[in-house]
């Protein structure tokens, strides 16, 4: 372990977790979330907010204080500061960032096509990374994590005891509308493709990788802005006719979405609840009071949403469909399985509140707490991130998240994480 005062070596301890404008501050709130697991495990973090700060005066006074290993940033807010010259701003300053990418790459290309040394992005899904190091310039150091949340601390009441609810915590959007907006905005052959694509992925329940789907519908050797555009858009134009199609089989029952913009709907005989776009914190009490929790995995082949943690988090009866990393990582016995097709939801959804006060719904809600709390906490992301910014320092490959590489680096912290060469000037 490298220690100050050795061959002018000093131990960096502090990471810096970029964030700025988004949807009811999400973003934010897991940045607080994740700085608070390092205190925790003996860092120093501090919160930027980009969108309040004169940047490359904030960048500069924070590395001059020789102690920042690395900076990180959810969905690579951040990644793409540069100088003057145009060069990375942390290639600039020999300090690493790390992106905690969230979405697919054709959702902001342009990030991954960032040409610097220190940016490693970190993917929580198989596809979108292999997306990723298509579009990536070669070198760029690209890998995986497994996306955590913060416990729910407050005492939990059984599900039992909980209002008698289903909450289904997602932004809706009119599918006929953006249809009608791509038509006008789109030439015919654009949006020949944006369709194709937006079918191909609600032609099955199983969910498919969007950069498969998309290179099936629009062929490439090398997917360009355009390209990118119209994938993105068939990806969202699947997702929201999905949602549409889940709330409006739903609409006869208690259940509480919350997240706005779904005026498209007919509410008139309805039994559902309706809440406009509601800071987490506050999504989370709800989760912690409702008996179960609507999770929707449309396009997600290889992780798990952060809507599924949560409500595992927050001790509710869980309600989703599946995917492989799920079976694989969760398994299904530590919620009710979905199978994905529209048709049967209400089925699902009310078999779960009828059998609500049962016994096996206790126990299978407990088991997913257990599970989450275990399989992805916090602290596993912040040693997975030492072992990450490690092996980049080193030039070594990134340690796999589930592998035993990695967390074995980690746990007899071989290189302490975050502890890098003095280069500061």
């Amino acid at each position: 372990m490298m220690t100050a005062g050795a061959s002018g070596i000093q131990a960096r301890r502090h990471v810096v977790l970029c964030t700025g404008v988004s949807s009811y501050h999400v973003l934010s709130y897991l940045s607080n979330d994740l700085a608070r697991a390092f205190v925790d495990a003996g860092w120093s973090a501090e919160v930027l907010d980009l969108s309040r700060v004169s940047t490359p005066t904030e960048l500069r006074r924070i590395v001059v204080q020789n102690r920042t290993a690395f900076f990180c940033g959810y969905s690579g807010y951040g990644a793409n500061i540069a100088g003057a010259n145009g060069t990375s701003a942390y290639d600039a300053l020999g300090v690493p960032y790390v992106g905690l990418m969230l979405d697919s790459p054709s959702y902001y290309p342009s990030r991954h096509e960032t040409l610097s040394a220190e940016t490693i992005f970190l993917h929580g899904d198989d596809g979108h990374h292999d997306a990723s190091v298509a579009i990536s310039p070669a070198g760029s150091h690209r890998g995986l994590f497994r996306l955590a949340t913060s416990p729910w601390t407050a005492p939990t009441s059984p599900i039992a005891e909980r209002t008698r609810t289903v909450l289904f915590a997602s932004k809706g959007g009119d599918p006929v509308q953006y249809e009608a907006m791509l038509r006008r905005t789109l030439d015919a052959r654009g949006l020949r493709v944006v369709l194709a694509i937006a079918d191909a992925l609600g032609a099955t329940t199983t969910p498919q990788r969007m950069g498969d789907v998309a290179n099936a519908c629009l062929p490439t050797t090398a997917p360009d802005a355009r390209w990118h555009t119209l994938a993105a858009h068939g990806d969202h134009l699947a997702r929201i006719r999905r949602a549409t199609g889940v709330a409006r089989a739903l609409l006869s029952l208690p259940v509480t979405f919350v997240g706005g913009e779904w005026e498209h709907l007919d509410r008139t005989t309805s039994r559902a609840t309706f809440l406009p776009g509601t800071p987490l914190p506050d999504v989370r009490r709800l989760m912690a009071s409702s008996a179960s929790v609507l999770n929707v995995q449309p396009g997600t082949t290889d992780s798990v949403h952060d809507r599924f943690l949560l409500g595992l988090q927050a001790g509710a009866a869980v309600v989703s469909d599946s995917n492989r990393f799920i079976d694989a990582r969760i398994g299904r016995e530590q919620f009710t399985c979905w199978d994905g097709d529209t048709r049967t939801i209400a089925d699902v959804v009310a078999s779960t509140l009828d059998t609500i006060t049962s016994p096996e719904a206790q126990t299978r809600a407990d088991r997913g707490t257990v599970c989450a709390r275990e399989r992805f906490s916090l602290d596993m992301l912040v040693r997975h991130l030492g072992a990450v910014v490690s092996a980049h320092r080193d030039g070594r490959a990134l340690p796999h998240p589930d592998g035993a590489e990695g967390q074995a680096a980690a746990l007899t912290n071989a290189v302490a994480p975050g502890a890098v060469a003095d280069q500061a000037a």
